[in-house]
This record gives structure tokens, sequence and C-alpha cells, in this order.
């Protein structure tokens, strides 16, 4: 009985899912994923979920976990760091052949950047990491650090002139 009233509901409404979650995300993958994480939440929860209001719900859980999406993609960017492994989020991405081309490109340049940064100045990249990476806000890395706002800006301030004294020309030709 429940399997059948899932499938019921699925059927009714797996469209309109992955129309919310590909015009949001822009990729149908992302969109099949989150699709499938609305419709197992609601298969878990079915239960305490009323007829009436089952498409308000769906469309509600699909938002939620859109935004989720997006939080643990910021949360996941891709960082090159003095060694020569790459960490990359599980994000898929479709990329044309030329497109990977000036993705490498840029990923090379990040690289050299934050690896002449931590060899100018540690305090600075520890602050840009936190800030461009993990995507920290002020407040977070100030008591991270256990130093005052105003020198996290200070720092974060400096490191970026450093690069675009540096890398400045190189970033511009790009």
């Amino acid at each position: 009985m429940k399997n059948e009233k899932f499938e019921e509901y699925f059927l009714r409404y797996r469209d309109l899912i992955m129309k919310i979650a590909k015009d949001k995300t822009g990729s149908y993958h992302d969109a099949e994923e989150i699709c499938q994480q609305v419709f197992i939440s609601f298969y878990l929860n079915m239960e305490n979920v009323s007829e009436d209001l089952t498409k308000a719900w769906l469309i509600r859980c699909t938002k939620h976990a859109i935004i989720d999406y997006f939080r643990k993609a910021s949360r996941q960017r891709e960082v090159v760091t003095d060694t020569t492994e790459t960490e990359i989020g599980n994000i898929a991405v479709e990329e044309e052949p030329e497109h990977s081309e000036v993705r490498l490109d840029n990923l090379d340049l990040m690289g050299r950047v934050l690896r002449t940064v931590k060899a100018a100045n540690p305090q600075w990249f520890e602050v840009l990491f936190m800030n461009c990476v993990e995507g920290l806000s002020y407040a977070e890395m100030a008591s991270r650090l256990k130093v005052p706002e105003t020198v996290l800006r200070a720092r974060l301030y400096r490191a970026r002139l450093f690069i675009k004294k540096k890398f400045g020309d190189e970033y511009r030709d790009r």
C-alpha cells in the first residue's frame, strides 16, 4: 500500500521537482540527485504528510535540498596546495574540451598564487585560505585565529595587494 501510494506521488510530481531543481542548479545530473533526495525523504515521512499538502511539502523539501546543494558546493571548491595533489569536491561538472584547458590553467594559476602567498607570509595564506576556500566569515575566522576582525581585514587587504602586485598582469591576460 505504501509503495503504491509513493509510486503514484512520484509519477505525479517527479517532473515538477526535476524542473525546479534543474532551473536552480542548471545541471540535469544535479537535479536528478536532488529529486532522488526529495523523494527518499518523502518516502520516509509519508505518514506525516497530509495528502492535500503533499505537493507543497515536496516543493518545500526541494527548495531546502537546493539550498543544501549550494552550501555543499561552496565548501567543496577546488584547491591546489603546495603539494602536487589536487583536492576536488564531488561536484560533477560537464565541460567541453576547450573549457577544461582554461580550467586547468586557472587551477595552475591558483596553485602558484597560494604557494607564493604561503611562502611570503603564512598569516596571509591562512586568512586567504579560510576566507576564499573554506568560505568562512570574518567573525568565524577571527574566532578561530583569536584575533580581532580588524586585524583579519588588514591581513586580507595586504594579501590581496601582494597578489595583485605579483600576479595582476597574468590574471588580466586570462
